[in-house]
């Protein structure tokens, strides 16, 4: 799964007017500046990395890849100088904020950070990163590692959660008990819809489900068992009917639901609590997947939508300017059109996507 982490490795373009003949800053953002001078480390320390910066430029921009060097031989691409600075941006508003949170980096957190960088190096292959991270000034590792903390720690803040001991299942799952509840449901199956129809109206009636199943159902597997499937989560059904499902109190009944072959009339039962482990341990006879990996999943997510809104709102909030050697900064999109000065023309214009959570 990609992280946010993935951000520290967009920032990492080279671009044209590298050079320290200017004390002005090369950017601001509510009155914090960014130097120009940390801007042309930065890609110092990457320039010197060719592994890396062939890397990044792998099957060129009309595929993804990032544009790297400028039109003007020993230049760097523009459009890449830009998003450099427009990442070096949002880095400062995550600092700022863990600032005024005072969120506190344990040793996990950074473990979890340095890890997730050299994952996003080797594209998802720790053992093909750790090489090119490797290559990077020691000054320059500690950088990387340092913002991919705090965007994490930031993110599991945000959510209630402790950065560096992952995901947390157990808490997302007792927050969240109707995500988890199993539909228990009993169906018939007609072929046409004039007898599902009088199947709906008898049923919801008060007629015994179990006797019109053994009436009218052409499904022998169903019929066998009077009609019940058993329990399930929603995530096992279609997500049409999942809806349709989660929406209903047991005893309630269907309309006719189409599909290949005819109609299906489906009673909803019970609603049970899925243990949290259901599902995990080999050989589960459960059938259902994997409870706990659920919630972790759904707790990585609750925490990036909760990263996105407030960097959505900080990008808002934001109060920026940008030195023009590097472009023209457009507050409504949050991103920086850079100038026309080398830019490769194969380049692509810098994201205007905010940074990628974990």
């Amino acid at each position: 799964m990609k992280r946010l982490a993935a951000l520290v490795l967009c920032t990492l373009a080279l671009g044209a007017a590298c050079s320290r003949t200017s004390s002005a800053p090369a950017a601001t953002i509510n009155g914090t500046e960014i130097p120009t001078d940390d801007l042309v480390e930065e890609l110092n320390a990457i320039q010197a990395n060719t592994d890396y910066i062939n890397s990044l430029q792998g099957g060129g921009a009309a595929v993804g890849g990032f544009t790297v060097v400028g039109a003007t031989p020993g230049s760097f691409d523009a459009a890449f100088v830009s998003e450099v600075l427009l990442r070096e941006l949002n880095y400062a508003l995550i600092h700022a904020e863990i600032d005024r949170r005072d969120v506190a980096i344990s040793d996990e957190c950074r473990n979890q950070a340095r890890n997730d960088a050299l994952l996003n190096l080797g594209q998802g292959d720790a053992t093909v990163g750790e090489p090119l991270f490797n290559k990077f000034p020691k000054r320059y590792q500690d950088l990387l590692v340092d913002r991919n903390a705090e965007v994490i720690a930031l993110q599991a803040n945000l959510d209630g959660q402790e950065c560096g001991k992952g995901p947390d299942a157990e808490g997302y799952y007792n927050a969240h008990p109707e995500q988890f509840a199993k539909i228990c449901i009993s169906f018939i199956a007609v072929a046409d819809q004039a007898t599902a129809d009088s199947v709906v109206e008898q049923a919801r009636g008060g007629a015994d489900f179990a006797t019109l199943v053994q009436q009218f159902s052409i499904d022998p597997t169903s019929k066998a068992s009077d009609g019940a499937l058993g329990c399930a989560l929603p995530s096992a059904f279609a997500p049409t009917v999942a809806a349709l499902l989660e929406a209903a109190k047991a005893g309630d009944v269907l309309d006719p639901i189409p599909g290949d072959g005819g109609f299906s009339i489906v009673k909803v039962t019970d609603h049970q609590l899925a243990p949290l482990d259901e599902g995990c341990a080999p050989g589960d006879a459960s059938g259902n997947p994997c409870v706990r990996t659920q919630a972790e999943e759904l707790a990585t997510a609750n925490a990036r939508r909760a990263f996105d809104d407030w960097l959505r709102q900080a990008h808002a909030d934001a109060r920026v300017t940008i030195d023009p050697r590097y472009g023209e900064f457009d507050p409504a999109t949050f991103r920086i059109n850079p100038p026309t000065l080398d830019r490769n023309p194969a380049s692509s214009s810098p994201s205007s996507e905010p940074p990628e959570a974990p």
